[in-house]
């Protein structure tokens, strides 16, 4: 029996995980909760699974939560909250699984006591890669990447001679402006950046993968997660997602890892490794007729994918600057205060004006996200 703690449990990646616990009750079970501000989402899960601990966003709505359950656990809130769930003494498995930077102590925290860790925060790999192996090895913990695309690769690469590999490709659905000429693309809208052709995700995620920014962000995962240099990781857009990653070796070939787009099946792989057991997602139908079909990114058109390789070349804290640029630009986006076209002009201004540093540790990430930050804040604010 797996005992988990789940961080972003209203959230896609974390509802998902519930329906992958549900399909499993003899191996998996839920200890602890935590979430933003989607407060009634949470008491129903919460009424559900009962965990012992369970956290929200403020004080407010972890008073409404103590007041409105039919039972006692547990409950905190913000930062300390989120910390809480993860150190859960009865929990041995943690899904990280809150959207972007503010995941990465309770990431980091877990890894250090030990814990499995089930990454769906890639921000905290891309930001703090370095930082998250060092803590897996100090404390015992296990890093396994929930994307998609990254337990395709842990499938692939596993029980590999690293030598025999050439190289290593994530696919890219290309978003809802695949096909979009650059004119069409600059003058974008929210609804039509939020309105995805393949995946169901937040709206933060959404964005990324209309800019490809998402796309980057787990090249730079790929590399941390297996010790690959930035010219041995390449992305291929392949519209239909159902090829997610591929592999190629010094002979010329490749293999490739298919499954149908739903997240519940790297959920599933994550929580069980290694054993596959039946879950909730029925096998790939290779009975039904079907075309393929894969091409190669447009940068031009995509620029946030090539300030991805950017980052990852620079090293140190460059990933974290872009990420934490890139996090207020798209909000901004979502708000009303930036065009879509402004997302990549922001990234690239703050990678370009402040300087990268080695990483060192986890205070200079969050110093360097800080400082993006306030940088991009401030573009964003000059372009209002």
């Amino acid at each position: 029996m797996r005992t988990l703690a789940i961080l972003g449990s209203t959230g896609s990646i974390g509802t998902s995980t519930l329906d992958v616990v549900r399909a499993h009750p003899e191996r998996l079970s839920v200890v602890a909760l935590a979430a933003g501000r989607n407060r009634e989402l949470l008491k129903a899960q919460c009424e559900t699974f009962r965990p012992r601990c369970v956290s929200v966003g403020t004080r407010e709505d972890a008073d409404w939560l103590r007041s409105n359950l039919s039972y006692r656990p547990e409950v905190h809130w913000g930062g300390e909250g989120l910390l809480a769930c993860a150190l859960h003494a009865e929990a041995d498995t943690v899904v990280a699984a809150i959207v972007g930077s503010a995941g990465l102590a309770s990431t980091e925290a877990a890894l250090r006591a030990g814990r499995r860790v089930c990454v769906a925060n890639k921000e905290s790999l891309v930001v703090g890669g370095a930082l998250m192996h060092e803590a897996a090895l100090a404390g015992g913990g296990e890093l396994l990447p929930v994307d998609s695309e990254h337990a395709a690769l842990h499938q692939l690469l596993e029980g590999r001679d690293p030598a025999t590999i050439r190289e290593v490709r994530i696919t890219a659905s290309g978003g809802p402006f695949r096909d979009w000429p650059l004119a069409q693309i600059q003058t974008a809208t929210v609804d039509q950046a939020l309105n995805h052709p393949t995946w169901k995700m937040g709206p933060k995620i959404t964005i990324d993968s209309a800019t490809l920014m998402n796309k980057g962000l787990e090249v730079i995962e790929a590399s941390v997660l297996f010790g690959l240099s930035a010219d041995q990781v390449a992305v291929t857009v392949h519209p239909q997602s159902q090829v997610h990653a591929m592999v190629g070796f010094h002979d010329g070939s490749y293999q490739l890892q298919v499954c149908a787009n739903d997240m519940k099946l790297p959920i599933q792989y994550c929580l069980l490794y290694p054993e596959k057991q039946p879950g909730p997602v029925a096998p790939y139908p290779w009975d039904a007729a079907r075309q393929w079909t894969f091409e190669a990114p447009d940068l031009e058109r995509f620029p946030c994918l090539g300030l991805a390789f950017q980052a990852l070349r620079a090293g140190g804290t460059a990933p974290a600057l872009l990420n934490a640029a890139n996090e207020v630009a798209v909000a901004a986006f979502l708000q009303g205060r930036l065009g879509f076209w402004d997302i990549q002009a922001c990234n690239h201004e703050t990678l370009s004006r402040i300087p990268a540093t080695p990483l060192g540790s986890l205070a200079q990430v969050l110093d360097a996200d800080a400082t993006a930050r306030r940088h991009a804040e401030g573009w964003v604010h000059a372009r209002a």
